[in-house]
């Protein structure tokens, strides 16, 4: 009998298709049945940033059909425009909510453009470009070994953080100042 270790190997993708099942489906899926629409509508946009993160830290095994910024295959093309979708969607539910909530067409544009720009251009081209810094400069500073790349994780983990904290400051001076 094989083991699971050795099945899950052998599966191509199977990165990719657990992280959509769980962070496109299953969570989703979870937060409209809690009744947690408001953190749904910020959940999205953060996928985005997850799978960036997951696919330049599991490069070149794992992940590597997840969300690549030029897709090669059917697979990567599929998988990074559901993601996206997903994201934008989040984006204009929660920037319509805003605009309603306030009565105010401009707050909501406004809010939903620095949505747009943290989550796309902003966070598809930082996050690997710092993840890739980090890994050399870790490397190159340090002689410490660095097992299954959980560098590349954690440096990833905190450009998301840090992307995530800035969006929130600017939406909070925006809806503030409204």
């Amino acid at each position: 009998m094989a083991s699971f270790l050795s099945i899950c190997l052998q599966v191509p993708n199977l990165g990719t298709i657990g992280f959509m099942f769980i962070f496109i489906f299953a969570i989703p899926l979870g937060l409209y049945y809690l009744e947690m629409l408001d953190l749904l509508q910020l959940y999205a946009p953060f996928v985005v940033m997850l799978a960036s993160t997951l696919t330049q830290a599991g490069k070149p095994t794992i992940f590597k059909e997840l969300y690549q910024i030029d897709p090669t295959t059917p697979t990567s093309f599929m998988t990074a425009n559901m993601i996206n979708l997903f994201a934008l969607v989040g984006i204009l539910w929660y920037s319509i909510g805003i605009a309603l909530y306030h009565n105010n067409l401009e707050l909501g544009v406004a809010v939903a453009t620095i949505g747009f720009c943290v989550t796309f251009p902003i966070s598809r081209e930082a996050i690997p470009f710092l993840i890739t810094e980090g890994d050399i400069m870790l490397k190159t500073q340090t002689t410490f070994h660095y097992p299954y790349n959980w560098h590349k994780y954690a440096i990833g983990i905190l450009v998301i953080g840090g992307l995530l904290t800035i969006q929130y400051i600017l939406m909070s001076i925006l809806i503030q100042n409204a």
